[in-house]
């Protein structure tokens, strides 16, 4: 028996570990995209919220983009149709990730691994991009590691992915890590751990890594560290990162330019995020971008 397993609940995969006995995630589609939510630390905290009041497709650890064009024809898939106001601009030309089947599993000594591959349509339900998502879960001792993978195909023609803000893949912060209520943005370079704000430590700047983190009362001090894995459109693994101090943290490739890909081609994303007890050191960021793991 392999020390991770996978129980499904109608929509939900959870990932449990037989050896710490606990749940350390879970994956899950509902009609409009593929997200983790909950997510935890090895005491049971979750990191993600599933959305908040106002951005109801900020979902867990998610991929988004907006917008993708495809042959003169342009897709949405960074918002649901759940308008927040009369007229609110945001929802126009509304997309879905449609899943070709339930995810496949993988579930060994190393890890549980869980593949989707997924038909990106427009709003006329006509295929603009083919998706593989890939999501591992697995314990790392001190910490939870999720690490998630997008890779998107032009199997329907050149395919351009806009400049833009809303874009590629990252998640939703628990509120009770953000600095409106006491929690702090902590930005890591070279082995140096910046702390305050958003603006001030992240958002739009050079790190290797990027955290939340917070010593709740009651509770105690942990966080959420997130790292690039990959971007096949560049080598750059410090950014471009947009980091809100409300808690959008996204790895935004498309952030400073677009990426075209021709027929055929593929883009690929990926990130790793730890949910972890206890404050963040260096040391810890570092033992944690050095383990290889999945992707």
């Amino acid at each position: 028996m392999s020390r991770y397993k996978v129980l499904i609940n109608v929509a939900s995969h959870f990932v449990t570990d037989n050896v710490e006995g606990r749940i350390l995630g879970a994956f899950g589609t509902n009609f409009w995209r593929s997200f983790v939510y909950p997510f935890y630390t090895p005491s049971g905290r979750t990191v993600v919220e599933n959305f908040p009041f106002d951005h109801p497709f900020h979902n867990g650890i998610f991929v988004g983009q907006n917008p993708v064009k495809v042959a003169g024809r342009e897709g949405n898939f960074w918002a649901f149709p759940v308008p927040r106001s009369h007229g609110d601009h945001i929802m126009a030309n509304i997309g879905r990730m449609d899943p070709q089947g339930p995810p496949t599993v993988e579930a060994t000594d190393a890890g549980a691994r869980l593949t989707v591959k997924s038909i990106w349509r427009d709003q006329h339900e006509q295929p603009l991009i083919d998706e593989e998502r890939t999501v591992t879960l697995r314990s790392a001792g001190d910490a939870t590691v999720c690490d998630m993978a997008s890779r998107k195909i032009a199997a329907y023609g050149d395919a351009e992915f806009s400049k833009t803000k809303f874009g590629s893949i990252g998640l939703r912060v628990e509120s009770r890590l953000l600095p409106v209520l006491g929690g702090q943005v902590i930005g890591c370079l070279d082995g140096e751990l910046r702390r305050g704000t958003a603006e001030e430590v992240a958002s739009q700047k050079a790190c290797d890594a990027v955290a939340y983190e917070s010593n709740v009362p009651g509770v105690g001090v942990y966080g959420v560290c997130l790292m690039i894995r990959d971007n096949s459109d560049s080598p750059d693994r410090r950014g471009p990162w947009f980091i809100r101090d409300y808690g959008m943290a996204m790895f935004n490739a498309t952030q400073d330019g677009p990426i075209a890909v021709p027929t055929g081609g593929h883009w690929t994303a990926a990130l790793r995020i730890v949910a972890y007890d206890g404050p963040l050191t260096a040391q810890r960021v570092a033992a944690w971008s050095a383990e290889q793991g999945q992707p």
